[in-house]
């Protein structure tokens, strides 16, 4: 009888929502914005500007979807539902135990969406089922997952989220930034707030599900015309990406194998001799004494008196230096706690081996000068199942947690150090990150053309996930470190429109006959330099974007970030938005032409602003591309400040004043744009530009900059405009046409 009693009551649950008060409404309307959310019949489906976003099939724990449901709060805020699912949802209950589990889930407005949350105790495994609406998805993984594909669009994907390097037959190695962010082409982003370990099935049979290995449902919906709008909502949530200063975002240069201080003096030097402009330097692996030639930390006799040469880095050549680091000590163990296994990691969990590691930092590199870090491993042999010091942390966030403690442990001690005026950039990457990284770099490339096509299409994939600044290993990793020129300059063309210029100068471990430009020929030495020159050029754009990242998105924009709702642009791998205002097209293979598409528009060549190329609809269009072209085009209607604001080893052989040039570049009559210039000359202020036209004049305004300022006005089928003002001039021009 007892049993029988039980079967009625389990199947009184299933099928009666409340069988005390039949009239408790089962369905619920949300707003955030111009986002409308609806819960009806168990499924929830948002819409905005009258389309559906996005339609949620179910919400299961444990591999089990909710046996019934029912609203029982709501505000204007926030919707309360109460989700009922079987005993057997829960792994330990008893066989004897019939008693249905129930879970509360909260919908809340947050910023720019909806926030939705549910934390069952008994919950291991969280699943989100959501119906295939024909969408685009991107992000999630840096690395080409599943198949080595370049495009960024993942429908029929199935993709991993852990940072974890060993699946290295993904065609980059070592590309190991990842996330749990995605946008759609139907203009939301998801991001489930968790480390633990995710799987994405997209458009897989009809389908897609968000998968995580955690009973804790913590996921946000935001919604936005584009991918910045989307991500400003985003970084209001995890924080501020990190800015770079000027000299981190100019070129950086580097070694793989350095044979002592004598070495990078030199190669300073004679960069500085051949007129090539860089901003910093930094040393890799081996530097230090112990375990791989780093688990002491020091600068090993080879590089004896650090404090002499970093210091003559900085003032007689004005770059800033750098050095390799990780939390991985080979062998080691002289911290307080290590993970076991072959790399010995840091338990960075526990709060004096973390401390002990940041006090080395500063005793051993940064009271000589050092300013910065190449952040490596953290991805590669890591330890899962070792006890860690704060054993509340489950294993199957662990190597997405370490990472985070990685990156945190490192900025913390560079701000301590030294403020804002330092970088870091890491090769291992997890959401959460971004306010502690000043970048990320694609892993180790081959130093061939599919390297370099296969890792621009990484750089595309970080962006989408909502990692403002990327770069690649320009010249690529893996093999010798000669390559052939054409190869060399392209690459060099292309790492200079990423977020972070670092090139290689020579093989993987220094194999091979070196990549110095000296190594080479006139026509390389001097493409080198003009590339350099360039990039120094848009420090003021670039500085500007660094340090606005969280309202104007990721510094290289992918197509479908710009143009979500245009399918052309969805499969789109090798161009991009550089910025709110460059398109660039960058040659990845042996030619001197490709095709470009161009969104609606009025497109001006960078180079020569008098060819324009107008696109009524969006459309291919084939381009010249010789080897010392990069093909870029500027948007009508923008504005573009670039100029002379941070000389760095330049000051050897030039006396050009500190200067910006302002490049305004007019649309069509009633047309206005503004640029925030954050001025690194007055406390990064933020200085808005404007523009405007109409059917008889040009306005263009600017508020007092400390420097020489030249305005260039750039007006179709006319000889630019150009005027100088003297620092610190208010600038209100009226231009008549």
């Amino acid at each position: 009888m007892k049993r029988i009693t039980q079967l009625l009551l389990l199947l009184s649950a299933l099928t009666t929502v409340n069988p005390s008060n039949s009239a408790i409404a089962q369905t619920a309307t949300l707003q955030s914005g111009d986002a409308t959310l609806h819960f009806q019949d168990g499924a929830i489906t948002v819409e905005r500007k009258g389309q559906t976003r996005i339609h949620v099939d179910s919400i299961d724990f444990d591999y089990h979807a909710p046996l019934n449901f029912e609203v029982a709060e709501q505000s204007n805020n926030s919707i309360q539902i109460l989700l009922t699912y079987p005993a057997t949802v829960d792994y330990y209950s008893l066989p004897t135990d019939s008693e249905p589990r129930q879970a509360t889930l909260e919908i809340s407005s947050v910023d720019g969406g909806f926030r939705l949350s549910s934390h069952p105790e008994w919950a291991d495994q969280t699943t989100i089922q959501l119906s295939d609406l024909g969408d685009a998805t991107f992000g999630l993984t840096e690395p080409l997952q599943p198949d080595n594909r370049l495009t960024p669009n993942l429908r029929g994907a199935t993709v991993t989220v852990e940072v974890a390097s060993e699946g290295e037959n993904i065609t980059e190695n070592y590309a190991s930034g990842f996330s749990s962010f995605y946008l759609s082409s139907l203009g939301y982003g998801s991001f489930f707030d968790t480390f633990a370990r995710g799987r994405y099935q997209i458009a897989v049979n009809g389908k897609s599900q968000i998968h995580h290995e955690t009973g804790h449902l913590d996921w946000y919906l935001f919604f936005g015309d584009d991918g910045a709008e989307i991500h400003a909502s985003y970084f209001k949530l995890i924080g501020k990406p990190k800015a770079s200063p000027l000299w981190g975002l100019g070129p950086v240069a580097w070694r793989d194998h350095n044979e002592g201080a004598a070495e990078i003096m030199e190669d300073i030097g004679r960069m500085s001799e051949l007129r090539i402009p860089v901003t910093s330097w930094f040393v890799d692996r081996p530097y230090s004494d112990g375990n791989h030639a780093w688990s002491e930390m020091n600068f090993s006799q080879k590089f004896s008196d650090p404090e002499i040469w970093i210091k003559s880095i900085r003032e007689d050549y004005g770059l800033e230096f750098m050095t390799w680091t990780a939390t991985a000590m080979f062998g080691s163990k002289r911290f307080p706690k290590h993970l076991e296994g072959k790399f010995t990691y840091l338990d960075l969990s526990h709060p004096e081996t973390a401390a002990q590691f940041k006090s080395e930092l500063t005793e051993k590199q940064y009271q000589v000068g050092v300013k910065g870090h190449k952040m490596d491993r953290a991805d590669e042999v890591f330890p899962v199942y070792e006890d860690w010091h704060n054993n509340t942390i489950p294993y199957a966030e662990r190597r997405n947690h370490y990472v985070y403690l990685f990156s945190k442990v490192h900025h913390d001690a560079l701000q301590a150090a030294w403020g804002d005026d330092h970088v870091n950039f890491a090769r291992a990457a997890i959401h959460r990150t971004q306010p502690y990284v000043s970048a990320i770099w694609g892993g180790d490339p081959r130093s061939n053309w599919a390297g370099l096509q296969a890792n621009m299409a990484n750089g595309i994939r970080a962006s989408y996930m909502g990692f403002p600044t990327w770069g690649t290993d320009v010249g690529g990793y893996i093999g010798d470190g000669r390559i052939d020129e054409e190869l060399y300059i392209r690459w060099m063309q292309a790492g200079s429109m990423t977020g972070l210029f670092e090139i290689k100068l020579d093989g993987a471990g220094g194999a091979g006959e070196d990549r110095m430009p000296w190594n080479y020929g006139p026509e390389l030495q001097n493409a080198f330099r003009a590339i350099c020159e360039d990039r120094m050029q848009l420090l003021p754009y670039l500085y500007s974007l660094s340090h606005t990242a969280h309202q104007t998105g990721a510094l290289m924009q992918p197509m479908a970030y710009r143009h979500p709702a245009d399918s052309e642009t969805h499969e789109i791998w090798d161009q991009y938005y550089f910025g709110p205002n460059l398109l660039v097209a960058p040659v990845l293979k042996p030619d001197t032409k490709r095709a470009v598409y161009f969104p609606i528009g009025e497109w001006i060549d960078y180079d020569d602003p008098t060819q324009r190329i107008i696109s009524a609809k969006g459309e291919w269009r084939p381009v010249a591309a010789p080897l010392a072209k990069l093909p870029r085009w500027i948007k009508a209607n923008s504005i573009l400040p670039t100029g002379n604001i941070h000389p760095a080893n330049s000051k050897l052989w030039s006396d050009a004043p500190i200067e910006l040039t302002l490049k305004a570049f007019p649309g069509q009559s009633g047309e206005s744009a503004t640029f925030d210039y954050v001025d690194p000359l007055d406390q990064n202020q933020v200085k808005t530009l404007k523009l405007a036209r109409d059917e008889n004049t040009i306005r263009f305004a600017a508020p007092p900059i400390p420097c020489q300022v030249t305005l260039e006005i750039h007006v179709a089928d006319q000889s630019p405009i150009v005027k100088t003002y003297a620092p610190n001039t208010h600038i209100a021009e009226i231009i008549q046409l």
